[in-house]
């Protein structure tokens, strides 16, 4: 009776966490290689101002060195990955309501999902886009943004995920504010 309550520890404490693991009996990947990151100023519109007058043009520009410290660990994203591309979610649909909108570098996938391009110049990921501001009122919106190596679809976890708000952005909600006239 003793040996099978030993056994029946042993099981649980030892091996149940083994079973626990990827079917091939390997632990995932994303254990050991993840990194989990806050950057400051990654994002910003440029010319940054409180007042905008209608049809002035204002560039959201996002860039994220390959090169980054995260957890007092240096990452080469791109050596790492060797992905093109990464991605950038970031709510910015006030932004480009009733707005014309144009993308400069990178790309729109999806409402608040944009591919940001490596350039090897800058060594960078990179999103460019020229928003002209037609419709007048007060702007609003969330300045939090959160950029992965990888879609959520590619894989369940992520090389690398950097969060940034964009700069200038309030202190108190972080949100960015402004008025078009």
């Amino acid at each position: 009776m003793l040996k099978l309550s030993f056994l029946n520890v042993f099981f649980s404490i030892f091996l149940v966490p083994l079973m626990m693991q990827c079917e091939d009996g390997r632990g995932s990947v994303c254990d050991s290689y993840t990194q989990y990151g806050v950057e400051e100023n990654l994002c910003q519109l440029l010319p940054a101002k409180l007042n905008y007058s209608q049809g002035e043009t204002v560039s959201f520009k996002f860039a994220i060195p390959s090169k980054l410290s995260l957890d007092e660990k240096k990452v080469d994203l791109f050596k790492e990955t060797k992905l093109n591309s990464g991605f950038l979610f970031i709510n910015l649909s006030e932004l480009f309501k009733d707005n014309m909108v144009t993308l400069i570098k990178g790309e729109k996938m999806e409402d608040n999902k944009f591919k940001a391009t490596y350039n090897a110049g800058t060594d960078s990921y990179e999103l460019d886009i020229n928003v002209q501001l037609n419709r007048t009122g007060i702007y609003s919106f969330e300045s939090i943004a959160t950029f992965r190596d990888r879609d959520y679809q590619d894989t369940d976890c992520a090389f690398i995920t950097v969060t940034t708000p964009i700069k200038g952005a309030n202190s108190d909600d972080s949100r960015t504010e402004f008025v078009v006239n």
